[in-house]
Formats: structure tokens, C-alpha cells, sequence
């Protein structure tokens, strides 16, 4: 009985580990946005996004900083009518900018920004205008 008792508890502590390197692997898969860049919008402009080192598929929570964050600020702030202080710190107010836009393209409001935010929400181009990206996937 004991025997059985043991190995019981080796493969629940295996499959326990399985499961813990699956979910890590999902989420190293997308790295954490650190830069900005100019990207392409849907109607020709140059529009400056998020992107870790020319990947614009990153991921931008509460607690990141940097020229990442500043260009989603710019963002909320111009084509939302946000007023965030474009400090590039995604504190608890860029998160609910952020979960605001989401609500208004339709898109979960979770208040993370990934590549379907990347696609749902407007970025400031020249002029003062708004216009989405279309990103590489």
C-alpha cells in the first residue's frame, strides 16, 4: 500500500511539472514589448508601435515600462481622449485607457495589450489622425 502511496505522489508530481512547463512555454512564446517602432497603418501611414526589438506581436501588462508604453499612452491619449502622463509606466491608469479602447473596438477588456490589441485599436499618424495596423499575423 505504501509502495502504490508513493507512486501515486511521483506521478502527480511529474504530471504537475508537465503542466507548469506547458503554461510557461505559452507565455515565452510572445515576448514582453520593450521598444517602439514605425509601423505601417492600414491606409499608408507611419504610425509608432510597440514592438520587442521589430517583433510588434508583444505583450504590454501593468507593471512594464519603457518607449513601449509610451507609444500605447500616445495612442490612448490621442485617438481615445485619454489624459495619461506619457511617464512610458503602465500603471493602473494606462490599464483602464487600455480596457476602455478594448471596450470600444469590441475586444476583451482585459487590459493587456497583445497583437489583437495591436490590430483593434488607432494609432496617431502625422496630422493628427488615427488609423489602424495591420500586424504580420
Amino acid at each position: 500500500m505504501r509502495r502504490l502511496a508513493l507512486g501515486l505522489a511521483a506521478l502527480a508530481t511529474a504530471a504537475a511539472s508537465v503542466t507548469a512547463v506547458g503554461t510557461g512555454t505559452a507565455h515565452a512564446a510572445t515576448p514582453t514589448c520593450n521598444t517602439a517602432i514605425s509601423y505601417t497603418t492600414v491606409h499608408g501611414f507611419t504610425a509608432t508601435i510597440p514592438s520587442a526589438g521589430g517583433n510588434v506581436s508583444c505583450l504590454l501588462a501593468r507593471g512594464n515600462n519603457g518607449s513601449a508604453v509610451k507609444a500605447l499612452q500616445s495612442a490612448l491619449n490621442d485617438c481615445y481622449g485619454e489624459n495619461l502622463v506619457k511617464d512610458g509606466i503602465f500603471g493602473a491608469g494606462t490599464q483602464a485607457a487600455l480596457r476602455r479602447a478594448q471596450s470600444d473596438e469590441g475586444q476583451t477588456a482585459d487590459g493587456v495589450y497583445g497583437p489583437r490589441t495591436r490590430d483593434a485599436i488607432h494609432w496617431r499618424v502625422p496630422g493628427f489622425a488615427c488609423d489602424r495596423v495591420n500586424g504580420p499575423g
